[in-house]
């Protein structure tokens, strides 16, 4: 449903501005929008097969950002970024690493009362659970 105005708007449909979006607008009160420049790739079948992400490096799905040049090497190194809905996931087999515990705290650290390792470890709980295979 599009508005005339919004609350929020979230630039990128990566995973933490679709999560982002998800909480916000569970608050009635918000108009909240997600605007990503990429395609909604989920039917492609090189972003559905955990074994295809290669063939996403450097196409269109990925914004295709490199570094300078590393003296060591004597060349760039490629950054894959993924361009399109649900960002660099849709382009790196869905892996998700989780940040580590300083780098959280450190957060906090800055002044943002909130954003400790307690609170991110709920979020984390929040968004993902194991569920044993059946044998």
């Amino acid at each position: 449903m599009l508005s005339d105005s919004y609350n929020v708007v979230i630039i990128g449909s990566g995973t933490s501005g679709l999560v982002l979006a998800n909480r916000l607008s569970e608050d009635p009160n918000l108009h909240v929008i997600v605007l990503e420049s990429g395609k909604d790739r989920g039917a492609d079948p090189n972003t559905l097969t955990p074994g295809a992400w290669p063939l996403m490096s450097n196409s269109t799905a990925d914004w295709t950002f490199h570094t300078i040049t590393q003296e060591s090497l004597g060349r760039p190194i490629a950054v894959p970024q993924g361009k399109s809905l649900g960002g660099s996931s849709a382009i790196n087999s869905f892996l998700f690493t989780s940040t580590s515990k300083s780098t959280v705290e450190g957060w906090k650290d800055l002044g943002n009362d909130g954003w400790g390792y307690t609170a991110y470890e709920e979020a984390l709980r929040k968004h993902s659970h194991y569920t044993s295979p059946r044998v």
